[in-house]
């Protein structure tokens, strides 16, 4: 072996030699382990022989729980040793436990009885704890304690202690000479009461209390000191918290004498229970005004205050819970409100203020009527026939707290106290109706009303002479008179109006026909605007009645050598398209006819309407060639050839223009024009119905011919002379209103649409 290898052989060996030597001399204790149950069972005790050790498991404990521990050592001297578990293997290995074991529920060499209150270290889990009853000499005890010696006995008594409702501490502590602890703060309503008792283990010490500016000296509240308490039991003591420390941050302090301390302590409160209420009122209200109540200012630093119940009308029957409530009353008067308090252990105190409620507001007067012939006008007031009683009442006047009284007024003089009463008038008129009510507080309110009086017969207008009136030229000056009868008022009392545009609500009462724009039973006025214009008159009573009528006139132009011009003009063109439709109408019912009649001689559809064609080609028709004409059949009957039917259409034509005399003027020149034939209105009515789907046509024909002298070479002109037009009025059989056509003298009918339907009408003379 090399020599550098034996030397860290060597140095290993001094270093681990030492330890080695130390653990050797060790030996782990041989200890039974119990249960709690089999323990507190026996009533002679469990025996620990010499050099024996017996290990307690009293379960898993928390800070929250003091355990009331009774431990009696009998025949000879144990050490008692409490551990958590962890620290209960050091103690099993065999090792050093003397900074392990929990001083406060720990005795060394002790033998007779000894109790203590005490709780679990507080941390943040709980902990499984165990007894150790230790009578030999261990070697991890650096030879503190029992040593061992006579086989000993033990009783032991674990449960949870007595608790208090408001608990500030209970626990165990163990204190160096000289030492000081601050075991609990606290802070609490002036007027609790704190108590504490501490039970001496061994040395000796005082509890005191002090605030937080005493605790960096000396100085104790006065009357909280428990001075030297060694060599008693227990000692307790009782304080109150004055008011100057309400609220304020307390501290229940320990302190050790020379010899140290060791000692159970437990600290109480009871607090006081005295509910306060907070008016922001004023102590004054008035009726149904809602107040706010306030009992935070109550104390309640521990919770103690389970509940709060208030009564507002004295009837120890609670009407609202809680710190802040909202009370109202319905009647005046002093009310007394009691505030009761009860606290967690069902003690209760009540105290009470008194509230003053007033009654303010004026009743508010509310006037009912009933009767017959009793309605309301758009203003709110009273209508009643002159004929007709009616009932007043006052019963549905109201108050926030009740009408005592009522009073009846018309037109400023006294008529009745009651709270109703029944009157009528014979004269119409406006009568002003005052109710006045007063509650029992005399606090008073009126209502007025005005009752019109009226007539119930209405006027009836009388407008035949208006009525007769159809047309007016522009700008003509027209003079309107109306009359109307009343059963009631005389005709020097009725009003007329007359509202001239009916396409305007000037008064903008939502009705267009009673607009004012003159007034008067005869008014004089004129239209600038041709066309339909409709007005309206209306007739009023002293009542308001009325009636009213509207009236409709056509207002033309003045008539003009112009216009009269212009009037021919459209003669003529509505001759020339009326006579127009009647030809094409006349021509289609004709050609449907005439295929008719050769499908009849054995010709089918097409044969026929080609046959039609063929002979409107070549031949010159009439221009209201009957269906036996258009299909080429003589009036016997017979089918006639083209050239036959080509042949007489020729010698037609020579007749038309030389006539048909055997002696013929060489001068004459051509025939003159033929005057054209009236229409009859059945046939063009029928026209017009074969060309429906065509726009209808407005049209005046007129079955006079053309007058005029014939110039040879030439054309038949219309006379110089401008005829003079006539108006004739009727009554459309359609819509039934009057209209009127202006027709030349020379003019015997004309069809002319209805200005007002549309619908064509018939003009004969």
């Amino acid at each position: 072996m090399s020599s550098p290898r034996l030397l860290v052989i060597l140095l290993a060996g001094l270093l681990f030699s030492p330890m080695v030597s130390a653990t050797e001399g060790r030996a782990a204790p041989q200890c039974a382990e119990l249960d709690l149950s089999a323990v507190v069972s026996s009533s002679s005790g469990v025996a620990v022989d010499p050099g024996a050790c017996t290990i307690i498991d009293i379960g898993v404990r928390s800070h929250s729980t003091t355990l009331a521990i009774d431990i009696e050592i009998l025949d000879d001297a144990m050490d008692v040793l409490m551990f958590d578990q962890s620290s209960i293997q050091v103690y099993k290995n065999g090792q050093n436990y003397r900074s392990y074991f929990n001083d406060e529920a720990s005795f060394e060499s002790i033998i007779g009885a000894e109790w203590l209150d005490w709780a679990p270290p507080l941390s943040s889990n709980d902990k499984r704890w165990y007894i150790v009853f230790d009578n030999t000499q261990h070697d991890g005890d650096e030879g503190e304690g029992d040593q061992g010696g006579l086989t000993s006995r033990f009783k032991l008594q674990l449960a949870p202690a007595s608790t208090e409702d408001y608990s500030l501490i209970h626990d165990t502590f163990f204190l160096q000479p000289g030492e000081r602890i601050n075991m609990e703060s606290f802070s609490v309503d002036g007027g609790t009461e704190l108590s504490y008792w501490a039970h001496p283990i061994s040395g000796d010490g005082d509890i005191f209390i002090q605030s937080d500016n005493q605790l960096s000296g000396d100085l104790r509240i006065a009357g909280t000191a428990m001075e030297n308490f060694a060599g008693q039991d227990t000692t307790q003591l009782d304080w109150t918290v004055p008011v100057f420390l309400d609220l304020q941050n307390l501290n229940l302090m320990a302190e050790a004498g020379t010899s140290g301390l060791h000692f159970s302590v437990k600290a109480w409160f009871d607090p006081v229970l005295a509910p306060v209420i907070v008016d922001y009122s004023n102590s004054q209200t008035t009726i149904g005004e809602g107040i706010i109540l306030n009992a935070s200012n109550t104390p309640n630093s521990l919770q103690q205050i389970r509940s709060l119940s208030w009564d507002f009308d004295s009837d120890n029957i609670p009407d609202a819970t809680g710190f802040v409530v909202e009370a109202s009353w319905d009647l005046p008067g002093t009310k007394t409100v009691i505030l009761t308090a009860e606290s967690e252990t069902g003690e209760t105190v009540s105290t009470s203020t008194q509230i003053e409620v007033i009654d303010d507001t004026n009743p508010t007067a509310v006037i009912t009527a009933t009767g017959e012939k009793l309605d309301l006008d758009l203003g709110g007031n009273y209508r009643l026939d002159r004929t007709s009683e009616m009932n007043l009442q006052a019963s549905n006047s109201y108050d926030d707290h009740g009408i005592a009284s009522s009073s009846w007024n018309v037109d400023g003089e006294f008529v009745s106290s009651a709270s109703q009463f029944s009157i009528d008038w014979s004269e119409i008129g406006n009568y002003v109706v005052t109710l006045t009510v007063t509650d029992y507080s005399n606090n008073s309110g009126s209502v007025s009303t005005t009752i019109r009086v009226y007539d119930s017969t209405e006027p009836i207008l009388v407008t035949s002479v208006i009525s007769e009136i159809t047309e007016v030229e522009q700008g003509e000056d027209l003079e309107l008179k109306a009359a109307a009868t009343d059963g009631w008022d005389a005709q020097e009392n009725l009003t007329f109006t007359w509202d001239l545009d009916l396409s305007k609500d000037s008064d903008k009462d939502g009705d267009r026909t009673n607009d004012a724009d003159l007034t008067g039973s005869s008014v004089t006025i004129s239209f600038d605007e041709v066309g339909e214009t409709k007005f309206a008159v209306t007739v009023y009573d002293q009542s308001n009645n009325s009636d009213f009528e509207i009236f409709t006139i056509d207002v033309v132009e003045p008539p003009s050598e112009t216009s009269l011009l212009a009037i021919v003009a459209i003669v003529f063109l509505v001759i020339i398209v009326v006579m127009g439709v009647v030809l094409f109408g006349h021509r289609g019912v004709q050609r449907r006819h005439a295929v008719e009649l050769l499908m009849q001689g054995g010709l089918t559809n097409e044969e026929a309407n080609a046959r039609l064609d063929s002979i409107a080609r070549n031949n010159k028709l009439p221009a209201f060639a009957k269906a036996a004409q258009m299909a080429g059949i003589s009036e016997d009957g017979i089918v006639k050839s083209e050239s036959q039917i080509h042949s007489e259409t020729k010698a037609e034509e020579f007749a038309a223009i030389y006539g048909n005399d055997s002696q013929i003027d060489p001068n004459a020149g051509f025939r003159p024009i033929a005057a054209p034939r009236r229409v009859d209105p059945a046939l063009a009515e029928a026209a017009l119905a074969a060309f429906a789907d065509e726009p209808k046509q407005t049209a005046v024909v007129s079955s006079a011919p053309v007058s005029g002298k014939v110039k040879s070479g030439g054309v038949a002109l219309p006379q110089s002379t401008k005829p003079k037009s006539h108006n004739l009025n009727t009554e459309c059989t359609s819509c039934g209103k009057m209209f009127s056509v202006e027709l030349l003298p020379s003019a015997k009918s004309a069809i002319v649409s209805c200005p007002h339907c549309g619908i064509d009408q018939l003009f004969e003379r």
